[in-house]
């Protein structure tokens, strides 16, 4: 016993307390490893097409490319052709393959940014079907190389000729 009639606590060994940060640093160290070197490769670029349609055209489409990764995207290429326009009698239109392009050096984590596909076609005739073809090339840090990622864009379109909305394939 000791003088205060309580027992002696055990001396904590310097081991046990040091034991303890080692699990701390190794737990953050495997998150820092997990968040730097594997989300890039899981995480892909997005695409978010517009939900407001009304009084648009099908021939253009503004819409967002986002980051969906904490480490950024550098050395970001888009291109954004026509792959299909059928006019509202059944011909398919096969001049209209405008690329719409635009480089970004670098989109930071959990951004976007604003890009355009659109026709050729400055009038607004009646379509029944119009589809792009979105490509996005891009690096994600630390990773050196490029990495490419497709999307395919398609408009919606009532029996009236109106755009209702755009799915992304």
């Amino acid at each position: 016993m000791w003088r205060s009639g309580g027992v002696r606590p055990e001396p904590v060994s310097p081991r046990s307390r040091f034991s303890g940060l080692h699990r701390v640093l190794l737990t953050l160290a495997v998150l820092i490893v997990i968040v730097v070197l594997i989300f890039p490769i899981l995480f892909k670029p997005g695409v978010e097409l517009p939900t407001d349609v009304q009084f648009k055209s099908p021939l253009l489409v503004t819409l967002q490319i986002s980051n969906q990764n904490f480490t950024p995207l550098t050395d970001v290429e888009y291109n954004c052709e026509v792959s299909k326009l059928t006019l509202a009698n059944g011909s398919a239109v096969t001049d209209a393959g405008v690329l719409d392009r635009g480089t970004i050096r670098k989109i930071r984590g959990r951004q976007a940014i604003t890009a355009r596909c659109e026709t050729a076609y400055l009038l607004n005739p009646p379509v029944k079907a119009v589809e792009y073809k979105l490509t996005v090339t891009y690096r994600t840090y630390p990773w050196p190389q490029r990495r490419t990622r497709v999307y395919r864009i398609a408009a919606q379109i009532n029996s009236d000729g109106q755009l209702t909305g755009w799915t992304l394939n």
